[in-house]
C-alpha cells in the first residue's frame, strides 16, 4: 500500500494596517505540503517575514479534514474580500490564543496527526 503525502497545517497571525489606519492582529490557517515554500509565499505578499507559529502534520485527507472543520467552525470570523471570496483569515474578534485551543482540542485524540512546533523566522528582513 502506498504511503500517504504528508501535509502541513499551519496557523500564524498577522498584524494588519485597515484603511482607517486601524491596527489589527488576525490569524492566518491553511495547508501545505511544502511549509518553506508557503512562507516564501506570503513574505511576498506581505513584504516581511513571516513565521508559522504553530504547525501540525499528518496524512494528506486528515490534515485536509482539519482545514475543513476549522474554516466550518470559525465561518462566521473568517474575513471576506474581493467578491464575497472567503479567506482563511480569521477575523481580529477572535483571539489568536482561541484559535490554537480549537485546534488542539480538534487534534488531541487523533492518532495521525502530530504537533510539529514552529517553522520559520522573524530575524530581520533583507
Amino acid at each position: 500500500m502506498q504511503e500517504s503525502k504528508q501535509e502541513y497545517f499551519y496557523l500564524w497571525k498577522n498584524r494588519i494596517v485597515l484603511p482607517d489606519d486601524s491596527i489589527v492582529t488576525r490569524t492566518c490557517f491553511g495547508v501545505t505540503g511544502n511549509p518553506d515554500g508557503r512562507i516564501n509565499k506570503y513574505e511576498g505578499h506581505n513584504g516581511h517575514r513571516v513565521q508559522f507559529d504553530h504547525v501540525w502534520v499528518g496524512p494528506y485527507r486528515p490534515i485536509l479534514d482539519l482545514e475543513s472543520h476549522c474554516k466550518d467552525a470559525f465561518n462566521d470570523h473568517r474575513v471576506i474580500g474581493y467578491r464575497n471570496f472567503r479567506y482563511e483569515w480569521i477575523d481580529e474578534t477572535i483571539p489568536f490564543e482561541q484559535v490554537l485551543e480549537w485546534v488542539r482540542w480538534e487534534t488531541q485524540d487523533h492518532p495521525s496527526i502530530t504537533y510539529h512546533g514552529t517553522i520559520g523566522d522573524n530575524d530581520g528582513f533583507e
